[in-house]
């Protein structure tokens, strides 16, 4: 096998890596994106990782399948423990939840500084992860959207330094983002849109509503998305 395609998320993914020679892919489940990032030649070595044993076999078989060799290497690990700050230039967290990214990145202190970039993709709380990034020290330097299967997904390159934390709708769509305006940004200020508009009613419509500063909350960051629709 000499080729290895990969999904639109996972391809957004590997790309954002860019040039870095060592890169790290924790919690690696298949090994599609070091597969990749080898076979392509972008990364010369690539240390990738998961807590379970079971998705480290699969990509052990899928890196024989597509012949790589020394390159590769698969460690059992929970996070980053595994990692020193000379182990990769870029660090990869991908299909993970954005309070579970935070909590992987929350042990590792060298990684601000200023030598590493990370590739990282929420699958879920996406505003906690941002505030999160922007308390520790990091800046959203690029973000990208992709689609598979229906679904928008969004990618971000981090890297260390301090910038103004964003607020509000600055939490869903990175200022990166806005900037760059790709097509996919109008159906995801949709999703959007849509999603908050849902849970802004939710509330309301309960017989018990107990956080109106939430609602309040929710409302304004609704207008923020509706008013970046109005600007494209």
């Amino acid at each position: 096998m000499n080729n290895i395609r990969l999904s639109n998320r996972l391809l957004a993914v590997a790309e954002l890596c860019g040039d870095s020679k060592r890169v790290a892919d924790v919690g690696t489940d298949h090994g599609y994106v070091p597969i990749w990032l080898l076979k392509s030649g972008l990364a010369e070595h690539v240390i990738a990782s998961d807590i379970n044993a079971e998705p480290l076999e699969n990509a052990r078989r899928n890196a024989d399948a597509y012949g790589i060799g020394n390159g590769l290497e698969l460690v059992l690990s929970d996070g980053v423990s595994h990692l020193a700050a000379d182990s990769a230039e870029t660090i990869i967290i991908a299909g993970m939840g954005g309070e579970t990214i935070s909590d992987i990145l929350s042990p590792a202190g060298w990684i601000a500084d200023g030598r590493h970039s990370l590739v990282l993709q929420p699958m879920t709380k996406q505003p906690d992860l941002i505030s999160w990034l922007y308390k520790r020290g990091f800046f959203i330097e690029y973000a990208r959207l992709a689609e598979d299967s229906g679904e928008i997904y969004i990618i971000f390159l981090v890297r260390a330094g301090r910038r103004k934390p964003p607020e509000g709708a600055g939490l869903i769509i990175p200022e990166a983002l806005f900037i760059e305006r790709p097509p996919l940004l109008l159906p995801y200020l949709d999703v959007n849109i849509r999603r908050i508009s849902s849970a802004v009613n939710g509330m309301k419509n309960s017989k018990d509503i107990r956080n109106p500063e939430r609602i309040a909350e929710l409302e304004r960051v609704l207008e923020d998305l509706k008013c970046m629709r109005g600007e494209l």
